[in-house]
């Protein structure tokens, strides 16, 4: 059921992570499957129920998947929500969106607060019928077993990798009189746009700190996955900066150029309030960049004392840190060269091993054989 973002990245970085200890087969959508890299181990599998609406997606995992699940294999349900019959089934949680319903107060639309209420259903169900259920984050295990009944399960936590090519030279940070308006200091936030992501409230704080005098411009990557967030946004910018002089939002670009934009930057953002492993923020962390970052769960299990925290929600405290932030250039180095050196023990090789390790242990014992 996986569609885009950090379940495709991670999906990617699972195969192309080091040779198949074992035959894989990947039962998908079109569009995911172009992005996964071919191997010898791996088969993949698009059905035509796949590119249609949510609900012929359920159909097609009540009534039609088991069919195409090779005899003896393990399930490895990638976004909790297998609804067959097979076993057995390992399902891992990577959406928080189904759990933490604070969001769903903020989103105000039926129809997006219903697929999250299906979608939570599905995974109910499908953690009840796995034997093993892995989360991503120490808080996605803690929040989420506090709500459903895990118990008889093999519970572990597997954090996501960063790819090489993330990891940049940490740079002499200048302080901020050497910028100016016609050379400012670059902010970038990489994130799709949706409500959580508060890019909307990032905006306001730019022009606040305009407004102080910063010389600050900020670059918006991500696309739009919600639109009414979307057009929130583009009304902030144009209230903000309506000759476009500052604020520049570029929508998707592809993953494997993502590294080039951090490449770039002078400052990184990361403003989001709903996470499960911030693949975003371990990749920014990776790049050498200071990183002023949500102070909300799970963000500091991983960016650690390492960043300069703020209230996504508020901003006020946006604009209070970002202006701390561009102030001590001292800070902003030691934070860099130790974000990326906590980003160091994620690898996705790591990630990997341990996933496959871990499905391999719930294979019937005649298979292991």
């Amino acid at each position: 059921n996986i569609g885009g973002g950090g379940g495709v990245t991670h999906l990617m970085e699972l195969i192309g992570a080091g040779q198949l200890p074992c035959p894989v087969t990947i039962i998908a959508q079109k569009k995911v499957l172009v992005q996964i890299p071919d191997c010898k181990q791996l088969t993949k599998i698009n059905h035509p129920l796949l590119e249609k609406t949510l609900l012929h997606r359920v159909f097609f995992q009540v009534f039609v998947m088991d069919r195409l699940i090779p005899a003896g294999a393990v399930v490895f349900a990638v976004s909790g929500d297998y609804l067959g019959r097979h076993q057995p089934v390992i399902s891992m949680s990577q959406n928080m969106l189904l759990y933490e319903r604070d969001i769903w107060k903020e989103i105000k639309s039926i129809r997006e607060v219903a697929r999250f209420f299906i979608n939570f259903h599905k995974q109910k169900r499908s953690f009840k019928n796995s034997s093993g259920v892995i989360f991503l984050s120490g808080y996605a295990r803690e929040y989420i077993s506090a709500r459903l009944n895990l118990k008889g399960k093999q519970v572990t936590v597997i954090h996501h990798g960063v790819s090489p090519r993330f990891f940049g030279e940490v740079r002499e940070q200048r302080p901020i009189s050497s910028y100016s308006h016609a050379s400012p200091f670059r902010f970038t936030y990489v994130s799709t746009v949706h409500v959580y992501k508060n890019q909307w409230n990032v905006v306001e704080a730019m022009g606040a700190l305009r407004k102080q005098g910063y010389p600050v411009e900020l670059h918006l990557v991500g696309g739009v996955i919600f639109k009414p967030a979307g057009d929130k946004l583009q009304h902030m910018i144009r209230t903000v900066d309506p000759n476009q002089e500052f604020i520049h939002f570029h929508g998707d670009i592809p993953y494997n150029e993502v590294d080039k934009v951090y490449e770039s930057s002078d400052g990184i953002i990361f403003a989001s309030t709903c996470e499960n492993m911030p693949n975003i923020l371990l990749e920014s962390m990776a790049s050498g960049i200071p990183v002023a970052c949500s102070n909300k769960a799970p963000m500091p299990e991983f960016l650690k004392e390492h960043g300069f925290y703020f209230d996504a929600h508020d901003v006020g405290s946006i604009v209070s840190t970002l202006s701390e932030m561009l102030d001590s250039p001292e800070t902003r180095a030691l934070h860099a060269m130790n974000a990326r050196q906590e980003a160091s023990a994620y690898t996705w090789q790591d990630t990997s091993n341990q996933t496959f390790n871990f499905l391999l242990e719930h294979l019937p014992l005649k298979l292991k054989s």
